[in-house]
């Protein structure tokens, strides 16, 4: 059960690729005082956007995150605790499903946890059973696709919602919830947003119910299925009942406004590996480094798993790579200086690496050990200077954070070229950087003199207030509520805590929970590709 409203603004407001510096920790403590005050305002139509997030793709395409105004996020983390036990009811419904979210822990790093894919190929295993034939089917860009209106189609049906579409609605009770996810990305109805942990849970929901659907139309068909997230992968007798199957699919997605990603749909043999082979090398050679590896063991490594990614095009080979050396503890190695040169070199060519990179080398500084100063200088001007040219937000904030937490001084040039940037993210980030002393020199952001609650910018605004940086009045419809959240300086961005963390012997440098591939109950690597929230 969700404890507490304020679960999934505490730990599930930021996408998890971000920094570990944005924090929300102390949304609740901030938002004393204001509760009763915006629960009377629920269905009042506000309409604020969102602060976008640049990110890597692991075959070097990008892809777009989302950081939602805290104060509209508040109304959809708000039903859903009050209706967990309705989501939780509608998960168990589907006999598909192997990525049902589960709550953490209020000490943990995130919201939920969705169970990675290392389960993948043992649960499609069991599942498909006997099966001939497997249907491999995936959904095209499923979170960009998702109609908020089939929140309420997957809790009431279509037929029922469309009868009464009134917010406040006391016969469809997720009216409301459709009207709330609407409102915090400036009314549009095409999609939710990537990265916060709420919408993980409401895209779930949808999808439960399609299994549902699928299960009453063709279950008879099926010999057994799984779904992760927007994969299906469907055991079957004949490929004649895998077409009339694929076919069916077509149809149900269609009615909820998706679409089948034909690229990657295809009819295989139940007899095909459904994790890469590559992938199982990979785990094969980082499966032999360990704290007293040779240096020619580790070398191998690195020079199979590189050559591995420049084969399949694919960053995640490298993860793979980087999760081993955290696994076995090789950054309180002698052999960490050739691993570190080694690093800086990958991620000026594997960005989707970068942050994996980053936290080892964190780790390290954190535990005392010696890192190359002026070598990831060197590395941080070339990766930044490329990153805001092509407003690659990812990979500029992550070489930021791995120079503030290790000390390494910004050059002041680095400064005015990095305040350039219209990003909210790399904004705020500034602002506290500067906050905290860390900065040789106050960055020039040119706020104005009124600072929106409502668009885009509201994450910089908010924290140039409640950091003192900006004295300015803010304006919008949240106005009341930011000066509220101001004044009680609230800390969305905090360098110590993770450092802090990461400083014990015993606390991995990759978070298995914040980071999403594995839980930290096993040992166990992921298999395949990582796994992209937005379902690409």
């Amino acid at each position: 059960m969700m404890k507490s409203r304020f679960h999934l603004i505490n730990l599930g407001l930021y996408p998890e690729t971000l920094p570990p510096c944005f924090v929300s920790k102390d949304a609740k403590r901030a938002f004393t005082g204001l509760v009763s005050h915006l629960d009377s305002q629920k269905f009042f139509e506000r309409k604020s956007d969102f602060s976008r997030y640049n990110g890597t793709k692991h075959d070097g395409s990008r892809r777009y995150f989302g950081t939602p105004n805290i104060v509209s996020y508040f109304h959809t983390s708000s039903f859903i605790w009050k209706n967990w036990k309705l989501f939780d009811r509608k998960y168990k419904k589907s006999s598909y499903s192997i990525s049902t979210p589960s709550l953490m822990e209020e000490f943990e790093d995130r919201a939920v946890r969705v169970p990675s894919l290392s389960e993948l190929s043992k649960k499609t295993s069991e599942n498909i059973r006997y099966a001939p034939f497997i249907l491999k089917a995936d959904i095209a860009q499923c979170f960009h696709s998702i109609y908020t209106h089939s929140i309420s189609w997957a809790a009431h049906g279509v037929d029922a919602s469309k009868d009464d579409t009134n917010a406040n609605s006391a016969k469809n009770l997720f009216n409301a919830l459709d009207f709330h996810v609407r409102n915090g990305q400036r009314g549009n109805t095409r999609g939710v947003l990537v990265g916060p942990d709420a919408f993980r849970l409401i895209a779930e929901f949808v999808l439960a119910n399609l299994d549902q659907e699928i299960e009453r139309r063709v279950g008879d068909k099926i010999v057994g299925a799984v779904r992760h997230v927007d994969d299906y992968y469907i055991g079957l007798q004949t490929e004649h009942d895998a077409q009339s199957v694929l076919s069916t699919l077509r149809e149900i997605l269609s009615s909820y406004e998706l679409n089948v990603n034909d690229s990657k749909t295809r009819i295989i043999s139940s007899l095909d590996p459904i994790n890469d082979l590559w992938a199982q090398r990979v785990r094969d050679h980082t499966s032999l480094l360990y704290g007293y590896s040779s240096h020619e063991k580790i070398e191998r490594s690195i020079s199979e798993v590189i050559s591995t990614a420049r084969e399949t095009k694919s960053d995640s080979a490298i993860k793979m790579l980087f999760r081993a050396f955290d696994e076995k503890k090789l950054y309180a190695t002698e052999h960490w200086g050739y691993i570190e040169k080694n690093i800086q070199r990958i991620i000026q060519k594997h960005p989707h690496s970068v942050d994996y990179a980053c936290l080892l080398v964190a780790k390290r500084f954190a535990r005392g050990g010696y890192v190359d100063k002026e070598g990831w200088l060197a590395v941080a001007s070339i990766i930044i200077r490329q990153g805001l040219a092509f407003d690659h937000h990812h990979e500029v904030l992550w070489m930021l954070w791995l120079m503030m937490v290790c000390k390494i001084e910004v050059p002041g040039e680095m400064i005015e070229e990095v305040a350039k940037s219209k990003n909210a993210h790399v904004r705020s980030f500034l602002i506290k950087a500067n906050s905290d002393g860390r900065l040789r020199r106050k960055p020039k952001l040119s706020l104005g003199s009124g600072l929106s609650s409502v668009d885009s910018n509201w994450l910089t605004n908010l924290v140039a207030r409640s950091e003192g940086y900006s004295k300015a009045s803010f304006s919008g419809m949240y106005s009341e509520h930011f000066t509220h959240l101001a004044e009680k300086n609230i800390r969305l961005i905090d360098f110590e805590p993770h450092m802090q963390k990461i400083a014990e012997r015993k606390s991995r440098a990759i978070s298995r929970t914040r980071y999403g591939y594995d839980d930290d109950r096993t040992n166990d690597f992921d298999f395949g590709e990582d796994f992209d929230h937005d379902g690409e």
